[in-house]
């Protein structure tokens, strides 16, 4: 009896080892990047809102951006390192044919991760908000608030983040024949209307805006397509 326990035991013990360590790992990198926050806000200041004013409506507010900010810093930044650990607690449990395609689906995961922060930074978010910032002029001086407009910025990263998964999701589905790229065509139109639901969410009401954003949302979703038809098992 306690030969089966045994190993249970020290692979329960293993993760809990590995999960105290990747906390431990986001902590630090937290309470690192706390200082750095200010420098990070103020770099996005300059790439992103140019002239519009900042503000902030409570005595508070700019720690709590500071902290808010450094913790999202500090979930990319530990991503890598808690992606690198799971890998080492299942790869022991798994086949060769299996980790040939668990290794490369983990490092693809953060590849494009990366790049969806980096897409919507660099070219999506100078396009949106230098047109909600004109289109304020029109008619007023805008004073952006602090919190508001760092949740925005960083809400946009993240969901992109997420979004550029989708080829990804779509090809490892469609390799073990849960899904196939058929079916994916055949739902392409309630996925447009699911695409100008979510930029409308995450954006203001204006039709402009919704189009920029649900155009790369769209386009993900035909790459996906295509990423299915290429792996999917003949």
């Amino acid at each position: 009896m306690e030969e089966k326990e045994m190993p249970f035991w020290e692979h329960f013990n293993e993760l809990r080892r590995r999960l105290i360590l990747c906390i431990v790992v986001f902590i630090i990198i937290t309470i690192v990047s706390f200082p750095l926050s200010p420098i990070v806000i103020s770099r996005i200041m300059n790439d992103l809102v140019h002239d519009a004013r900042i503000i902030v409506l409570s005595p508070q507010e700019a720690i709590i951006v500071y902290l808010n900010l450094s913790i999202l810093l500090s979930f990319i930044l530990s991503f890598p390192i808690v992606a690198y650990h799971l890998w080492v607690f299942i790869a022991p449990g798994l086949l060769d044919s299996e980790k040939r395609i668990i290794l490369p689906v983990i490092v693809s995961s953060i590849l494009l991760f990366i790049t969806g922060i980096a897409f919507s930074y660099y070219l999506l978010l100078p396009l949106t908000i230098r047109f909600l910032i004109n289109v304020s002029y029109s008619v007023a001086e805008p004073f952006l608030d602090l919190r508001q407009t760092i949740s925005f910025i960083t809400g946009i990263m993240l969901i992109f983040g997420l979004l550029f998964q989708l080829p990804l999701v779509a090809a490892v589905l469609s390799r073990l024949s849960i899904l196939n790229h058929k079916s994916l065509k055949s739902r392409r139109n309630y996925f447009i209307l699911i695409a100008f639901i979510l930029s409308a969410i995450i954006t203001d009401p204006s039709i402009f805006t919704q189009i920029l954003v649900a155009i790369p949302i769209i386009i993900l979703y035909e790459i996906s397509i295509l990423a299915a038809r290429m792996f999917e098992r003949k």
